[in-house]
Order: structure tokens, then C-alpha cells, then sequence
């Protein structure tokens, strides 16, 4: 009977919003085909209660359907019917990166993509998190096909969306597609890349810096310079504080894929930028990550402007600067 289920054949929620859970879900994981109803009639409910709970039970439904189905009907109703409700939005962004196994393993891993796309665009910035990291879970487990198929698209897409969030999110995806596309595709991603760290807007140029450290860790030495060094350097300039705050991370990344000769040619100044920037949270992340920054830099010129520098932030006017070194 459990075969015969419908998300549609589902009776419809009552007109009104329930005064608290009117679904019985305790006979669903047997295969009941009336719990198995609730399950999808919750999910269509006026209640958010009930339908926070019906995600709860998603899997067990999924499982009544078959991988077959659950590919074809739940997973494009779920797409359709993404709520405005971010506590239930935060819960399917979560939920659908450890669906794999439930519409056929990780070789059907893309037809998940699609409802964590539209997440990724949320305007609640963890629902876009959850979705940024659910996505890059399933990443891990597709092949080179189905990301060249799948996933680049998805992030050209977010990456040119109008809204700000889209862009956003798209930053956090670079990374983990990179190692597993052709060296054309790869070029695409550093230029689909480099023009979020360009973005007008600070918050896309905040993402960008956030995730570039991951980016660094991914690219072969040769783009270290000629593609990480030249982004690193221009949002470490920006004129949002918050922005280059975020550059100290990636700094260290980029120090740790480079030569002692190189350190020396492409770092020295905008270091010694950051070290005095005018802000004192820069400043502040700098003194976090000193010690790190100080052995990534073999150059004895730089290190021993790195020793004044330290002097320096053990002298900060900001307690909290002082503290981090």
C-alpha cells in the first residue's frame, strides 16, 4: 500500500492555522499509509509547527516513495513549495544535504541542488549557510560530470543573481568545484571569482574575502600569484574595514603556498599595511594570526619588520589588540 503514497493524494490542511499538532506520525516509519498521509499532508499545513515536524519525518516518507520517486515527486514539491518561514527553511537547507541516500546514492546527488539553489538565495543569512554547506556536502560525493553538468551552472547563476544574496552565497561553492572540473572550467571559475571580489556591493566583497582562503588552498602555485595575490591585495585595500578584517585569513593561505622570494616581492608592503591599518578589528586579526604569519615568512627583512610590528600591537591603544598577540 505504502507504494500507492502521493504527496498530492494527500487531503488537503484545513482553511485555518491549527491551535498545535493535529498529525499522528507514530505509525509512519512502520509504512502506514495513513501516517505516511499526515506526513504529507503536514507538510502542506497552515501550521508551522506541523510542518517543522513533518520535515522531521521527511526520510520516512522518502522511503515509502522510493528512490524513484522520491527524485520526480518530493524532492520538485519541496522545490515549489520553499516556505517564507526561516526556522523551517534553516531545517530543509540542513535536511537536503543528507538526503543522498534517499534518491539513489551520490550519482543522483544534482536533483538536490536545485531546491538548495533557491535557498542559497534567502534572504536570512544562516538559511544561506546551511544551504552554502549542504550543497558543498553533496559536492563531495558527485562526480566530474554531474558537477560540470550540475553545480557550474548553479554557481553562475547565484553568481550573477540581482539580488545580493544569491552573489553571496555563490562565493562559498568556488572552492569545492575547482578540483574537480577541466583547467577551461577553472579559468572560468577564477574570472566568475574575481569579479565577485570586484562586486559593488561590501557584503559580496566581504563573502569573497571570507572564502577566499579556500579558494588559495585549491589553485595550483602558479595561479597563488597570479590570480590569489592580485584579489588578496585589492580587498585588503577596500575601503570597508569589514572587508579587509577578512583578508588576514586568506593572507596567511597565500603566505603558506609561497617562496621566501616571493613573499618578499608580492607581500611585503600590503603586510605592513595591515599590520598599522587604521582600524583597530583589522589590527586586532592581524594580532590573532600573528604567530602564523611569522612562520609562513621566511624572508629575514620581513621578519624582523614583523618583530617591530609585534612590538607595536603589545603597545596597541586597543586592549583587545594587545590581548591577541
Amino acid at each position: 500500500m505504502a507504494e500507492q503514497m502521493s504527496i498530492d493524494s494527500a487531503p488537503p490542511a484545513g482553511g485555518g492555522p491549527s491551535p498545535g499538532p493535529r498529525y499522528d506520525f507514530e505509525d509512519a516509519q512502520s509504512g502506514d499509509l495513513g501516517a505516511l498521509a499526515a506526513i504529507a499532508d503536514a507538510m502542506k499545513s497552515d501550521n508551522l509547527t506541523d510542518r517543522l515536524e513533518s520535515l522531521k519525518r521527511l526520510s520516512v516518507l522518502a522511503l515509502a516513495m522510493g528512490e524513484e520517486r522520491t527524485r520526480e515527486e518530493l524532492i520538485p514539491f519541496l522545490d515549489e513549495s520553499i516556505d517564507d518561514e526561516d526556522e523551517l527553511l534553516l531545517a530543509l537547507a540542513e535536511l537536503l544535504g543528507d538526503f543522498v541516500q534517499y534518491v539513489g546514492g551520490p550519482k543522483y546527488a544534482y536533483v538536490l541542488l536545485r531546491p538548495l539553489e533557491n535557498l542559497a538565495a534567502a534572504e536570512e543569512t544562516v538559511v544561506r549557510e546551511k544551504a552554502v554547506e549542504s550543497i558543498n556536502k553533496l559536492v563531495s560525493g558527485m562526480d566530474q560530470l554531474h558537477v560540470e553538468e550540475y553545480l557550474i551552472p548553479c554557481i553562475a547563476r547565484l553568481s550573477s543573481g540581482e539580488w545580493f544574496t544569491s552573489r553571496s552565497s555563490a562565493a562559498g561553492l568556488y572552492a569545492s568545484a575547482y578540483g574537480k572540473v577541466t583547467d577551461a572550467i577553472q579559468s572560468k571559475l577564477r574570472a566568475g571569482y574575481e569579479a565577485l571580489c570586484k562586486d559593488d556591493m561590501p557584503m559580496i566583497r566581504r563573502a569573497a574575502a571570507s572564502n577566499l582562503k579556500d579558494v588559495v588552498e585549491k589553485i595550483s602555485d602558479d595561479h597563488v600569484v597570479s590570480f590569489a595575490i592580485p584579489n588578496f591585495r585589492q580587498l585588503a585595500e577596500d575601503d570597508q574595514d569589514s572587508v579587509r578584517l577578512l583578508t588576514v585569513e586568506p593572507l596567511v593561505a597565500i603566505t603558506k603556498r609561497l617562496t621566501t622570494e616571493e613573499c618578499k616581492q608580492h607581500l611585503g608592503a600590503i603586510v605592513q599595511s595591515l599590520c598599522v591599518d587604521k582600524s583597530w578589528r583589522v589590527r586586532y586579526m592581524v594580532a590573532d594570526h600573528f604567530v602564523s604569519l611569522a612562520t609562513n615568512i621566511k624572508d629575514a627583512d620581513l621578519q624582523e619588520e614583523l618583530l617591530n610590528v609585534a612590538i607595536s600591537l603589545m603597545h596597541d591603544s586597543e586592549a583587545e589588540v594587545r590581548g591577541a598577540v
